[in-house]
């Protein structure tokens, strides 16, 4: 089976200052993803997780070896092919949630349907569908200072959705939640694994690791374990109010 992401000798390297030390934040990094895993990316500050998640996402470019993701080599593509394998093709996570804070969760979801061409009622009824999709049809008009952390959560988790991606990078994505609500989060986000949609996150959590298919851990910008696991069926709590 071809896999979905291919990195080959990935290498990134940064300058501090015109003059200063050169950091290596990612030396030589060769591995696979394949379509279907949820994949828990670990390691200390400063290890290089973070980099290689830019660089999957297509958020930057590494100094030196290739990315394929569904066998299109990236650094081929032009800024506009980039932005339309970023909009078509993957789905962002964070972990401070990066919502418009004026916007309803409607419209924070409708958002990168923009670039589609669709019209404002198409992406309104398909930003509903997905809203409806993550247990929170019913506040698709509230704005984030309205709804929790879990619930606005929900809605980054739903925008994500909005242009259906074959893949989802969650950058600690239980990170600003308690830990019930995590494991609600979590409980979604293997949801939508079971439904087709891999997935990729950074997380520090042991906990939150053991819900993965796989955990990749990083240390000075290369992979030191790569291992597959029976992962932790998460159940979310009784209602799904987060």
């Amino acid at each position: 089976m071809k896999p979905l992401i291919e990195c080959r000798a990935l290498a990134k390297s940064y300058r501090l200052g015109e003059k200063g030390a050169e950091i290596h934040a990612l030396r030589g990094v060769t591995i696979d993803i394949y379509a279907g895993e949820i994949t828990a990316i670990m390691g200390p500050s400063g290890s290089g997780k973070s980099t290689f998640m830019n660089l999957i996402g297509c958020l930057d470019t590494p100094t030196s070896g290739t990315i394929r993701i569904e066998d299109k080599d990236v650094a081929q593509l032009s800024d506009d092919g980039l932005a339309a394998l970023r909009n078509r093709a993957i789905g962002f996570v964070f972990q401070q949630f990066n919502l418009l804070p004026r916007a309803t969760a409607l419209d924070n979801v409708a958002l990168p349907l923009i670039y589609r061409g669709l019209s404002a009622h198409a992406r309104r009824a398909h930003a509903l569908k997905r809203l409806a999709e993550v247990g929170l049809a019913e506040r698709a008009h509230h704005r984030p200072t309205e709804l929790s952390g879990g619930q606005q959560q929900r809605v980054a988790i739903a925008r994500a959705l909005a242009a259906e991606p074959r893949l989802i990078l969650a950058d600690e994505p239980t990170g600003a939640l308690d830990s019930a609500t995590s494991i609600e989060i979590m409980a979604l986000l293997q949801r939508l694994n079971d439904q087709g949609i891999t997935l990729v996150l950074v997380t520090h959590e042991q906990e939150i690791a053991a819900y993965a298919d796989r955990i990749i851990v990083f240390r000075d910008g290369r992979i030191v374990d790569d291992r597959h696991q029976a992962r932790r069926q998460a159940a979310p709590a009784s209602g799904d109010e987060a």
